[in-house]
């Protein structure tokens, strides 16, 4: 098995979203791909290529890819807050809420409750998927 440092492991999950940012998808689910086998006990690429299938509108596929992670790290704050936006996204809001408290409450103060958060405040202002312009689900 090869070992790579937690650093080398971060600058390729940057890549991988920098890929997502330029709306290169296919090259972002391969570097997120190869980090699955490159560190098979993280739920964090997992996490990844499910946010590469949600900004492609596969809400079906990102919600295995964030199950997947749950199942492998059932506290993942960062699995339960994107797994929240996808549900909301996919206009199941209450079990998008549901998701999106349990991130707050695995860590109250990291990034992932600062998004849940902001996702919360959204819904509570009437916020809703059909303002944003080309969301749909492609499956």
């Amino acid at each position: 098995m090869i070992t790579i440092e937690q650093g080398h492991l971060g600058l390729i999950m940057e890549a991988g979203y920098i890929y997502i940012g330029m709306s290169r998808f296919k090259e972002a689910r391969k570097v997120f791909d190869g980090l699955s086998v490159l560190a098979p006990a993280s739920e964090l690429p997992l996490i990844s290529l499910g946010n590469v299938f949600f900004c492609e509108g596969k809400f079906q596929l990102a919600i295995k890819e964030y199950n997947k992670a749950l199942k492998m790290n059932p506290e993942s704050d960062f699995a339960h807050a994107y797994l929240g936006e996808v549900l909301f996204f996919m206009k199941k809001k209450e079990e998008a809420i549901k998701e999106l408290k349990k991130a707050k409450e695995i860590a109250p103060k990291g990034k992932a409750a600062i998004f849940a958060d902001s996702l919360l405040a959204a819904i509570k202002n009437g916020f809703t998927p059909a303002m944003v312009a080309g969301v749909t689900d492609k499956e």
